[in-house]
């Protein structure tokens, strides 16, 4: 071997095969009998991923959620001209606070979650700033989310208000006279008003602009939107009855024009096929055409043997569970009707407690999850009273809620449980929880 290395090698060589020799020692490699087998087994095969079913409700929800994280949220300008330009957001982005709600309630925790919160508020969350110069005949959240809240007020302007970002009014609505209703539509983008001007204007929140104006002969004093065709609304007048009209083709569909009386105001029910209206017709020993039923294809009177007290009806509201509609009775109560024909009055139960005395008090029903377990009222000395319908007891008074001016109209927000809205003549808005 030395032979060998002195014929055919060198000393560099030497010290190669050294060096490599003692690379191989001091390597930590070590043979492993299956590693041949795991190099060469076939790898399971990937499961195929599936799309998670993601609402529309969601999608919005996350959507906004996005958007407010890039916008920092700044108190909102008014600038009394209908403007949107110094908004720093789109007023119907829905704030945090109901959005942390709608994120419970996808992940199946609604009820649980606000099982802590009753359905009835015990103080007052704000007071809105007192904006309005005379009294506000009606206030109404902003479709199914609440992000916004209209009041529409004697001093002749719908004010938007954002209750939980800036608390302010984001828009002014103007008309020429006293405005006595408002309705939104059912994507809660377009905003119906109208009142002692003989007009109704339809609004567009987005951008502040009247999409069209309708004409009518005598003052306005209800709207209502069909609950199935959401093109289709209907206005009631103080003389000549009530006129449905197309939001598409700013067309009149067809006119009520046997009516008697003022129309106060007017419900349709669930199927949209009848509409139910109440007035202010009176005489002497005849008290039968206070509520009228009417169907709504033909336009003629069905029923006007329906309440047969010689006493006025202010408002009209249908039961969330669909099976009775109710009427606020200037009788000082309630009363109750079932839904299906005839329409009978139920004589056995209604809520009385509060006081109306001719006044034009609205009242309302609490949304989901409650599905109307509780009703709330206005009253004429300023309070609001709360009655469990199973019962028709009294499960809760706030005593001089508009100190006392009398309170016109309630409102529940359809998403914050406990959260309602009150306005009065003293042209207040007052945000309870």
């Amino acid at each position: 071997m030395d032979n060998i290395l002195d014929a055919y090698g060198s000393e560099s060589d030497e010290e190669l095969i050294s060096d490599n020799a003692r690379t191989v020692e001091n390597s930590t490699f070590k043979w492993n009998p299956q590693s041949q087998y795991k190099r060469h087994r076939k790898s399971p095969p990937l499961e195929p991923k599936v799309r998670v079913y993601v609402s529309k409700r969601r999608k919005k929800v996350e959507e906004n959620s996005a958007q407010e994280k890039v916008i920092n949220e700044k108190p909102i300008t008014n600038e009394h001209d209908g403007s949107l330009a110094a908004r720093p957001f789109p007023l119907l982005n829905i704030p945090s606070r109901i959005q942390s709600t709608l994120e419970a309630s996808f992940e199946h925790q609604t009820i649980n979650s606000q099982k802590r919160f009753g359905a009835i508020p015990i103080r007052q969350y704000y007071h809105l700033p007192k904006d309005h110069v005379k009294g506000v005949n009606a206030i109404k959240w902003c479709g199914a989310f609440g992000q916004v809240l209209a009041s529409a007020s004697m001093d002749g302007t719908v004010r938007i208000w954002d209750v939980f970002r800036s608390k302010k009014c984001a828009l002014i609505l103007k008309h020429d006279g006293a405005v006595k209703d408002v309705q939104w539509d059912g994507q809660g983008k377009n905003i119906l008003s109208g009142g002692y001007d003989k007009l109704v204007k339809l609004t567009d929140l987005e951008t502040g602009t009247t999409i069209h104006t309708f004409s009518h002969p005598q003052f306005i004093t209800s709207l209502r939107y069909h609950p199935i065709n959401s093109h289709i609304f209907v206005s009631g007048m103080s003389k000549d009855g009530i006129i449905s009209w197309d939001t598409r083709s700013h067309k009149l569909i067809k006119e009520f024009r046997k009516f008697w009386g003022s129309v106060n105001d007017l419900e349709f029910l669930p199927d949209g096929g009848e509409l139910v209206t109440c007035s202010d017709y009176v005489v002497r020993n005849s008290a039968d055409k206070n509520i009228v039923v009417w169907d709504f294809e033909s336009a003629t009177s069905i029923s006007n043997q329906i309440y047969q007290e010689a006493f006025s009806c202010t408002a009209l509201r249908i039961h969330p569970l669909q099976r009775h509609f109710t009427a606020q009775s200037n009788a000082n109560y309630i009363a109750i009707f079932s839904i299906e024909k005839p329409w009978k009055l139920d004589k056995r139960k209604r809520f009385e407690g509060h006081y109306v005395n001719g006044h034009p008090i609205r009242f309302n029903f609490s949304p989901e999850p409650d599905q109307g377990r509780y009703l709330a009222s206005g009253d004429s000395n300023g309070g609001i009273f709360f009655y469990e319908w199973s019962t028709s007891k009294i499960v809760k008074t706030i005593e001089n809620a508009h100190h006392q001016a009398i309170c016109t109209d309630i409102s529940w927000h359809p998403v914050l449980r406990g959260t309602m809205a009150s306005c009065g003549w003293d042209g207040s808005v007052r945000i309870w929880e």
